[in-house]
């Protein structure tokens, strides 16, 4: 076995690196379709369109029980998600939303008995998420805003792997965000938005964790 007397450590630290990919679960208005008068300039449906993001963080984790582990990871995370607003006529108007987020999750990992070198896992908890990047505050009612701050529940899996020197787990999450991301209409007036009711988070990220 590697790392014998590695789990009989009450607590340890670590890094990660992953790739995310982030998106947008949208509501629209009530009577949507039925408000649409056929103007060439329409707006007709709303896709979500996300790029590969980057993140990297720290590992802050606890021994609770066993095999119940408390996990703290304050990450940054570098994504861009836009909105396209697709008209009447086919012209599409691009929302570029470009997002630097200081997350932080609060996570438990529950974990099997090692089997060998290997001890698969499910991780789950919630998430706090501050975008450093957010327009929200910027005193342009042309710019197409949303709110700096995001929370929601976290859940995956993984399987950690016991090297000779080190820990490595490739590890699977998907975030649920629960906070509605369209800013008050009164700051938002961006006639995009009219057609909006709400805009919800929705990311996976896939990481190697190192610890």
């Amino acid at each position: 076995l590697n790392l014998k007397k590695y789990d009989t450590q009450w607590y340890h630290f670590g890094f990660t690196l992953g790739l995310a990919k982030t998106d947008f679960k949208i509501d629209y208005t009530d009577g949507f379709m039925s408000n649409i008068s056929y103007d060439e300039n329409d707006i007709i449906g709303i896709e979500s369109k996300s790029s590969p993001g980057f993140n990297v963080g720290i590992i802050c984790d606890l021994k609770i029980l066993k095999n119940l582990n408390f996990r703290f990871i304050p990450s940054l995370t570098f994504t861009q998600r836009d909105l396209i607003f697709n008209t009447i006529n086919g012209v599409k108007y691009t929302e570029i939303t470009e997002n630097s987020n200081l997350d932080l999750p609060i996570l438990f990992k529950l974990r099997s008995n090692r089997f060998q070198n290997i001890r698969p896992y499910l991780i789950f908890g919630g998430k706090f998420t501050y975008d450093m990047a957010s327009k929200e505050q910027v005193d342009d009612f042309s710019i197409f805003k949303l709110k700096k701050v995001d929370y929601g529940m976290e859940f995956g899996f993984g399987i950690d792997i016991y090297l000779a020197y080190f820990k490595l787990c490739p590890e699977i999450k998907y975030f649920y965000g629960i906070n509605n991301m369209l800013v008050d209409e009164s700051l938002n007036t961006n006639s995009l938005a009219s057609n909006l009711d709400a805009i919800y988070s929705r990311s996976i990220l896939f990481s190697l964790t190192f610890e």
